[in-house]
């Protein structure tokens, strides 16, 4: 079995959320302040999910969520299966379908959005196919250069803030729903700890490394993105489509007039790399359930049904309530903390009662 990294995994999930934080900041709270708020109670959080990922790691020697529940029963197995697949095409659609809507802020006219969703997702499939490390390796790469913009927007425009600092502030119509809106926010971004769990059978080394990196470097990287955006763009960071993209436009150097096409560059790829790690754990749960299908099929499958459904909702133009919807953070904490300890619960009763026949 091909092996990722402690910090190849960490990369994986990190490039994830660097997406996320891209691409735009919800309007379901007042100003930035409460979001830098929500973040870092998130985080906290945060740290209780990845919890079951390191109980599986040490009691059940690294197993993933569908393979471990095969140890209590096969009808245990395939449930788990399909649960975490539909978590997968759930975090595909969400992904695919951001994507392209705000994609639309960017590029000016019409454009085939279907086609748009097939070259992507062709191009995250192929990189599913590839062997964990392959991710990794990836994502690795694709981490250094979002560094690299950052370094080289932020660098660029200190020239360009002023007034920015006045948007930090609380006067808010109700600071507490604020403040739990961006809390809501930040638990669905970080779908992206599943991987947490299903890299962990080919994970060198323990979660418990990874996950405190990444909560740690993410909660930083966080607040300080928010923070520069909101001093760059002040309150219009809040209502920005691809507010990242809108301060690298303001952003020159000398060499450089603008930095948007730098930004798009990396986001894209970004969004490939977070999908073809999505496509590679959604195909080991549907081979949970059907254990002679195909690697490829089970990848394409991963792939298409959540761009169908994503290109179907597109073309209709309904796409910006799901985009602002926040409700999916009750998945995050379902998948990431309930059904791994309700399956490792299922595991351990039937241990002791195998335990308990053995002694009789």
């Amino acid at each position: 079995m091909n092996r990722i990294s402690q910090l190849q995994l960490f990369a994986v999930m990190l490039c994830g959320h660097a997406f996320s934080l891209m691409t735009f900041f919800p309007y379901t709270f007042d100003n930035p302040s409460e979001y830098m708020i929500g973040v870092l109670i998130s985080t906290f959080i945060e740290i209780f999910l990845a919890v079951p990922a390191v109980i599986i790691y040490k009691r059940f020697e690294g197993r993933d969520p569908c393979s471990l529940a095969g140890d209590s029963s096969r009808a245990l197995k395939i449930t788990a299966g399909i649960f975490y697949t539909f978590v997968f095409f759930y975090f595909a659609y969400r992904v695919t379908g951001n994507f392209v809507y705000f994609l639309d802020s960017v590029l000016s006219g019409y454009f085939p959005r279907a086609l748009v969703v097939v070259s992507v997702c062709a191009t995250a499939v192929y990189l599913g196919l590839m062997k964990p490390s392959v991710i990794g390796k990836t994502s690795g790469i694709m981490l250094a250069l979002f560094a690299l913009f950052t370094v080289l927007v932020i660098g660029s425009s200190f020239s360009s803030t002023g007034s920015g600092f006045l948007s930090f502030h609380l006067a808010s119509e109700n600071i507490s729903h604020g403040i739990g809106e961006a809390v809501k926010c930040e638990l669905l971004r970080n779908l992206d700890m599943l991987f947490l769990l299903f890299f962990l059978p080919k994970l060198k080394g323990s979660p418990v490394r990874v996950s405190a990196l990444y909560l740690g470097v993410k909660l930083i990287m966080v607040e300080l993105s928010v923070g520069f955006v909101t001093v760059m763009l002040g309150d219009f960071a809040m209502i920005s489509k691809l507010p990242f993209s809108s301060m690298a436009s303001y952003s020159t150097s000398s060499m450089i007039e603008r930095f948007d096409a730098a930004f798009m560059a990396v986001w894209v790829i970004l969004a490939i790399v977070r999908l073809g790690a999505v496509f590679h754990c959604s195909s080991d749960c549907i081979q949970a359930v059907i254990p002679k299908a195909d690697r490829t099929v089970s990848v394409v499958i991963s792939a298409a049904i959540p761009a169908a459904a994503a290109v179907y909702k597109l073309t209709n133009y309904e796409w910006e309530s799901t985009a602002y919807d926040m409700n999916g953070w009750l998945i995050t904490v379902t998948a990431l903390l309930f059904v791994p300890l309700m399956i490792s619960a299922f595991v351990l009763l039937r241990e002791r009662r195998s335990a308990d026949v053995r002694g009789a």
